[in-house]
């Protein structure tokens, strides 16, 4: 297969890719790309004319054979027949006369920015504790979160003597940056508020028989009549927690959270809670709406985070740019790695690292596309965007793409072992969405860094091949491509 779409122009896509900004949620496309070192493939070369005198000298000897003459070479013919007169063999026949070949359009969309959160965790050990545990008067939790301009932290954590309170923030986050760009640093315990989430009736606080520290098991109260989330009067956070952030170097933020409640109009524990890093609102309730049923109740009832961060982890994802796709086809599977193994020398760690795409296409004869459908040169391909080629494949082949998650040392998107099957059962051309067969792979050939945020990562790197090798040297999976990018399939023509 010939290498076509700008392969030698995306060799250039490194330095384009440093232009994708140091925030994770940029999403202006670089401006200008070096388009000189594009293939002029409209001449053909000196060795392409070669070969065509030579095929013309093998049909004059061709024409000197009696009608009917056996082939010298006839022997390797199955079954040892001679060609009949005027008969010709053709590329179509070396693959089979009833083989049919279907020409495809693929999409790969960048839909990385669907994403309602983009980091989320746990905060769940005490200071000075050894493992997970409710925070008492005088106790901290702490959690490094990363944020970038225009994203917001939002928190929550039980308010232990209840029958369903929480402490968290308000519907818009607490913005890690100020209007200025600067990270936010300090005390923002004012922002906090103490939220009574609508799902079990309320008890005196601190009496209560079904609040977490005496009732017989989980979910035992009575449901509250006012099912929706609130903010309860009377109770200022302020009194019950301190809660500062401390920005660090690259986005790092340390979130710390005190229990002051020794002094308070009632003193309570607090439980282990959830945070997530988000561009748009508070994605953990809606104030006047009943718990949306991701785990909030757990964790405001009796203390349990792990339904809700686990919800959390689900509809989490870094907005990334794509880089350059390289694609082939073929009856043998994905051969641009080998899940379990090292990446080698192939160029896999050139397009997963770089997203320069042009030696992995020369190893596996692969083909280039480096425009992005709304872009006229090769470059990266934003959230919004995606890349568009048409391929010709053969009945029983499968389709193979790789493409660089560029917020990332080392991550990429490509099917499994399989390849993508474009064919099914019945050797009918497949039409419609196949994302379902794509995933998010580390090469395994830089360590990591956090996404979005790694100094080493493509759009912060000082130089190509900048950070320091993974400890585990293998290629392995990630997790699912959906949420990331949309892979769809057209039989055209």
């Amino acid at each position: 297969m010939r290498l076509t779409h700008g392969l030698a122009a995306a060799a250039a896509i490194p330095v384009l890719l440093a232009a994708c900004g140091d925030s994770a949620t940029d999403s202006t496309p670089a401006q200008g790309s070096d388009t000189s070192a594009m293939v002029d493939q409209s001449t053909p070369t000196s060795e392409a004319m070669a070969d065509n005198a030579t095929t013309d000298e093998a049909m004059a000897d061709g024409e000197a054979m009696d009608d009917g003459e056996a082939m010298a070479d006839g022997e390797a013919m199955a079954d040892g027949e001679a060609m009949d007169d005027g008969e010709a063999m053709d590329e179509g026949d070396a693959m089979g006369d009833d083989m049919a070949t279907v020409k495809f359009k693929v999409t790969i969309s960048n839909i990385s920015a669907s994403h309602p959160v983009h980091r989320s965790g746990v905060f769940a050990v005490p200071s000075g504790s050894d493992g997970p545990g409710p925070l008492l008067p005088g106790a901290s939790y702490e959690a490094t979160i990363y944020g970038a301009p225009g994203e917001s932290l939002s928190f929550a954590t039980m308010f232990v003597q209840s029958n369903d309170w929480f402490v968290a923030p308000g519907m818009a986050g607490i913005p890690l940056y100020d209007a200025d760009g600067n990270p936010v640093s300090g005390d923002i315990s004012d922002m906090l508020y103490v939220w009574d989430a609508g799902t079990e009736a309320d008890q005196p606080v601190g009496q209560g028989a079904d609040q977490a520290p005496r009732q017989a098991g989980p979910n035992t109260g009575d449901p509250d009549p006012d099912n929706t989330v609130r903010m309860v009067d009377g109770y200022p956070a302020g009194e019950f927690v301190s809660v500062t952030l401390t920005p660090g170097e690259g986005g790092e933020f340390t979130l710390t959270i005190t229990n002051v409640s020794d002094n308070a109009m009632q003193s309570t524990p607090f439980a282990p809670g959830v945070w997530a890093v988000h561009a748009g609102e508070n994605p953990l309730f809606v104030p006047g709406m009943p718990d949306p049923g991701h785990g909030l109740e757990n964790l405001a009832e009796d203390g349990d985070p792990s339904v809700l961060a686990a919800w959390l982890e689900e509809n989490s994802g870094t907005p990334t740019p794509l880089a350059p796709v390289v694609y082939v086809w073929g009856d043998q599977g994905n051969p641009l790695f080998t899940e379990g193994e090292p990446a080698g020398d192939t160029g896999l760690e050139n397009l997963a690292e770089d997203g320069d795409p042009s030696v992995l296409a020369g190893t596996v004869d692969g083909e280039v596309q480096a425009v992005p459908v709304d872009g006229s040169d090769p470059g990266p391909a934003f959230p919004g965007s995606g890349y568009e080629f048409e391929v010709e494949i053969p009945e029983g082949h499968t389709l193979s793409f790789a493409s660089m998650f560029v917020q990332s040392n080392d991550w990429f998107l490509s099917p499994g072992a399989d390849g993508i099957a474009v064919f099914d059962s019945d050797g009918k051309p497949v039409s419609g969405d196949v994302t379902d067969q794509v995933f998010v792979w580390d090469a395994g050939t830089e360590e990591d860094q956090v996404p979005g945020f790694g100094p080493d990562q493509a759009p912060r790197q000082a130089a190509p091949n900048t950070g320091n090798p993974d400890p585990d040297n293998e290629v392995r999976e990630i997790g699912s491509a959906e949420g990331v990018i949309e892979v769809t399939v057209t039989p055209v023509g």
